[in-house]
């Protein structure tokens, strides 16, 4: 498990790959000494291994935003295709808010006859067919979000058979999103509280859940898709077992932009309580390995209801990620899917045929590359404010993150110069560089709060 860090983070951050030439084991490579210090750490990792058994980064993406970038085509931009190959293909999941706003294509009445009907969002007719021409190519596994609180069995079935038909790669269903935030019954309004509400919400859930199952019938279950997971922590064993869920996800934020904008900051973004954020989730991962199902953050970013212009779209958002995701793998969570809504924090930004990304890509690109299915990683060491993650099977040996705010030396032994890759807080992108060898060691200086990842 990740080590919870003594120092907030400095903004000025950076990611470093390296290739140690001649093939210098990572024993030895791990314990150089700092310049001035003892051995940052032994080679044996403190932590047990997690390996690594689906891809570790996914995308989930709002009903909207998904219909917007599929475009008007019968098939979408193969820029979008070629976007969504370069970030490893990862898994698809349509949900978030506009999950239980959406209906299909065709099904509601003209005009509509209440509000409630006349706020839901229905699918393009061609919304199906161009998302079957993108997973076809993409080879991308695919979960989509039913509507559980505005819908109709019906449209959820008709919503089942059209997402069947889409499908190339794997489907499964969630059902609702966020119903830890449903009201039930609205006390509030009059200046209550709401007595049982997590009993009161459970039940609910899992009636119509199960109503629901009608429709889904044994396809596999990811859910419940809950805010503030601490809400039902109680009756989660139940809502697992009774749905029958195949994948417990739950949604997590580290910070929000939803009411103080002020709250979400570089600094706190790069916070000991942001990078570190899935360890109050632990228990999560205790009910679902009890239930013998994996467990995953379905829905994570930078900050919640969008993220923050300055902050989530920042390069200070990829060294985030990565030690998010680095927090929540060895915790026991198998994946954690980043959210796009359409607002700053969106990994890529697609405009018609035009496709730009984002330095949150670079990092979620970077993960599924150096963590591919069948690797395995533990905490290596957390001396001297370096946290050190050994990977085994993948394309790297070793991720060093510097958590302190003054520059760690390491003399590193090598029969070549060293090639390496920096990404920076300051300037998105990789910058590309030759570290070269001197009396069969390389210097390299780890900047302040930086993470250094060895490839293998």
């Amino acid at each position: 498990m990740r080590r919870l860090r003594l120092s907030l983070l400095a903004p000025a951050v950076a990611v470093v790959a390296l290739t140690i030439a001649g093939g210098a084991s990572l024993a030895s490579a791990f314990g150089a000494a700092p310049k001035g210090g003892s051995s940052p750490g032994s080679a044996a990792p403190t932590d047990p291994r997690v390996r690594v058994i689906q891809p570790p980064v996914g995308l989930s993406i709002e009903y909207p935003l998904m219909a917007q970038e599929l475009g008007s085509a019968p098939c979408p931009p193969s820029t979008l295709v070629n976007e969504l190959i370069r970030l490893g293909a990862p898994p698809l999941h349509l949900g978030g808010n506009s999950q239980d706003l959406t209906v299909p294509a065709g099904v509601l009445p003209v005009p509509s006859p209440s509000w409630t009907s006349s706020t839901l969002y229905q699918l393009p007719a061609t919304f199906w067919a161009q998302l079957h021409c993108l997973l076809t190519a993409t080879k991308e596994p695919l979960t989509v979000g039913l509507n559980l609180k505005s819908s109709q069995l019906p449209w959820d079935a008709l919503m089942v058979a059209q997402a069947q038909a889409a499908a190339t790669s794997g489907l499964a269903f969630s059902l609702g999103n966020e119903p830890d935030l449903y009201y039930l019954p609205n006390y509030a309004s009059l200046g209550k509280g709401t007595p049982n509400a997590e009993a009161l919400g459970v039940n609910l859930y899992v009636q119509l859940g199960a109503y629901l199952r009608q429709a889904v019938g044994t396809a596999p279950l990811v859910g419940p898709e809950l805010a503030h997971p601490h809400d039902w922590r109680r009756l989660l064993p139940r809502v697992i077992a009774e749905l029958h869920m195949a994948t417990v996800g739950v949604h997590l934020y580290p910070l929000s932009d939803c009411g103080s904008p002020s709250a979400v900051t570089l600094s706190r973004l790069l916070s000991v309580e942001s990078a570190d954020a899935p360890n109050e989730l632990a228990w999560v991962v205790s009910d679902a390995n009890a239930a013998g199902v994996p467990a995953i953050i379905s829905e994570a970013n930078s900050a919640a209801c969008g993220g923050k212009a300055g902050v989530s779209d920042s390069p200070a958002s990829a060294v985030w990620a990565i030690r998010y995701v680095l927090t929540a793998l060895k915790i026991g969570f198998q994946e954690v899917r980043f959210h796009m809504s359409g607002g700053p924090y969106d990994p890529y930004i697609v405009q018609g045929s035009h496709v730009s990304e984002r330095p949150l890509a670079i990092a979620l690109t970077a993960l599924n590359y150096w963590l591919p299915v069948g690797s395995s990683l533990a905490t290596l060491s957390t001396s001297h404010g370096v946290v050190a993650t050994s990977v085994t099977g993948g394309h790297v040996e070793l991720i060093y993150d510097n958590e302190r705010t003054k520059t760690q030396t390491l003399m590193l032994p090598a029969t070549h110069d060293l090639r390496v890759e920096v990404m920076s807080s300051v300037h998105a992108g990789l910058a590309k560089q030759v570290l070269p060898v001197r009396h069969g060691k390389v210097k390299l200086r780890i900047a302040p709060n930086s993470l250094v990842a060895v490839l293998s």
